[in-house]
């Protein structure tokens, strides 16, 4: 994962008037191979998110993340799900050809997901994504062979029920 590592950041700073340029997204934000899914809308209390990789790409992935204006300083969190609930969605996703992988976290808050050495499948990581506030933030996912980066708006508090 190394060289995945010394790629500089390369997500755009916004000033805190701007607009935040959300990904578009219902359902899947990004564009690919990897995507980040779970939600249609994101709240900085935190909720259920899956980092979906593409069968098309088998190599490491590095997702880092950041605040993009209001100065950068509040953080975004990306944390593994509990054991129960962990299986539970391997054994969901297993039922639909996709290999559910655990992530190593990075010193500096990112998440690397192994190269997939088996036969090449769809794989996904299922974790907790929370902020410190609500603002415009962005993942950069970095892969062997491309840089993508999804932009996400979070709204304050708990993500209404249901």
């Amino acid at each position: 994962m190394g060289a995945l590592e010394q790629r500089p950041m390369a997500l755009p700073r916004l000033a805190s008037t701007a607009t935040c340029p959300a990904s578009p997204g219902v359902t899947s934000f990004g564009p690919g191979p990897v995507y980040v899914t779970g939600q249609s809308e994101w709240y900085s209390a935190g909720q259920a998110v899956v980092l979906s990789v593409d069968s098309s790409y088998s190599g490491p992935v590095l997702v880092r993340g950041s605040e993009l204006g209001g100065g950068g300083l509040l953080g975004i969190t990306l944390a593994d799900q509990s054991p129960t609930v962990t299986g539970n969605f391997a054994a969901k996703e297993s039922s639909h050809s996709v290999t559910a992988v655990s992530a190593v976290h990075t010193a500096d808050g990112g998440l690397e997901l192994q190269a997939d050495l088996g036969t090449p499948s769809s794989r996904a990581w299922s974790g907790v994504l929370s902020t410190d506030g609500p603002g415009c933030f962005g993942l950069q996912v970095d892969g062997s062979t491309f840089t993508e980066i999804v932009v996400l708006l979070v709204r304050p508090g708990n993500p209404p029920p249901g």
